[in-house]
């Protein structure tokens, strides 16, 4: 493991500190009582998001967001935010919304807010595009779907004749941390000249399951997630950040907006990328 850390360049954690290998951080007794009962819990909760699917249609267009958020719950995933959904709505409107990437549920709170707008390339799953359409019909969100270049300019023109219908939520680091310190930030999307507003994002599982384990499918972290007794984000929106090309660099920009969200977590952000996680899990597989 210490030949593994360094082999890249001196960063100022070493690179195993942002990357879980296990789905488990601890499996005990407990856990192994519980999984038929979670089994269950999973299918139930799969009938309910398809019944979902088939109900919301009914609501006026104005009235799912609401509806929505009374539907997480009946998932058992609860949103504690620093903000009303009204707040957040003003506050985040014309603006990119920039979180951590902490797992593969991270979409759920930001569906909940007003003007939500998601980014997306691809689902990992035939399960995950199910359930991602469900979800964003029916919270009444948008999404662009941005597979190459030529997709994404035509989005942010199209966003710029009336910027406040949308609020554009990214993930910067491109990839999922663990919760103990953030990938660097990508300046992309960041730079577009809207304001950026930092989220400080937490996730919180029973049973020592991680939500981002480094190893397991997609598929796998979305069922096993699922089946657990609960669900907790805690989302913090903080103020809102402006790019002046004449004072910062795209990436020194993409940095401070970086440490407004380590500075609020209390945890590291480090200089290590996407690419050196996946570069270290290749060489974990070769151990």
């Amino acid at each position: 493991m210490q030949n593994i850390e360094q082999s890249t360049l001196c960063r100022d954690v070493p690179i195993s500190t942002l990357c879980d290998v296990k789905l488990w951080n601890h499996f005990s007794v407990l856990t192994v009582l519980y999984i038929p009962f979670g089994l269950l819990l999973l299918l139930f909760r799969l009938l309910l998001i398809g019944a979902y699917g088939l109900v919301f249609p009914i609501f006026p267009r104005a009235k799912r967001k609401s509806v929505y958020r009374g539907f997480i719950r009946l998932l058992g995933i609860r949103v504690r935010c620093n903000m009303t959904p009204e707040a957040v709505g003003h506050h985040t409107a014309g603006c990119v919304v920039a979180s951590p990437h902490v797992s593969i549920f991270d979409h759920i709170p930001g569906l909940a807010m007003p003007h939500a707008t998601l980014m997306i390339d691809k689902a990992d799953s035939p399960l995950g595009k199910f359930v991602g359409y469900i979800l964003f019909k029916g919270s009444n969100s948008s999404y662009w779907l941005v597979r190459n270049q030529r997709q994404l300019v035509q989005c942010f023109r199209e966003w710029h004749k009336d910027p406040e219908k949308h609020a554009l939520y990214i993930t910067p680091e491109a990839t999922l941390n663990n919760g103990q310190a953030l990938f660097r930030f990508r300046p992309e999307f960041m730079i577009r000249g809207q304001p950026v507003v930092p989220i400080a994002l937490k996730v919180k599982l029973p049973f020592g399951l991680s939500p981002s384990p480094m190893m397991s499918p997609g598929y796998i972290r979305f069922m096993t997630i699922l089946m657990m007794p609960y669900i907790h984000f805690e989302v913090a929106y903080l103020d809102k950040l402006h790019y002046y090309s004449r004072e910062q660099t795209p990436q020194a920009f993409a940095d401070s907006v970086q440490q407004a969200i380590a500075d609020y977590l209390k945890i590291p952000a480090t200089h290590w990328t996407r690419d050196d996680k996946y570069s270290y899990r290749e060489q974990l597989k070769q151990l």
